[in-house]
């Protein structure tokens, strides 16, 4: 297990270089997505694809930061 995990994933959502890559990958799909060609359906799937994906790792990055939270608020209910 890393160590101080929560902390690193915390440092890292707040780090603002990482907050605009994130964004500017998020635009770059989005527009990507919408500024496609009619018929460019399998471009358009795999742009959402990436996207989902991204979310996905924010949505990772975001459990692990609050993952002693989750802890505890787990504790309470029992």
């Amino acid at each position: 297990m890393i160590e101080n995990q929560e902390a690193r994933a915390k440092t890292l959502l707040d780090d603002e270089l990482f907050k605009t890559v994130v964004e500017t990958q998020r635009s770059l799909y989005i527009n990507h997505i919408l500024n496609s060609a009619e018929d460019a359906v399998d471009e358009r799937e795999r742009s959402l694809l990436k996207l989902r994906g991204l979310d996905e790792f924010i949505a990772s990055l975001q459990s692990i930061a609050k993952s002693k939270d989750i802890r505890e608020k787990r504790w309470r209910i029992f």
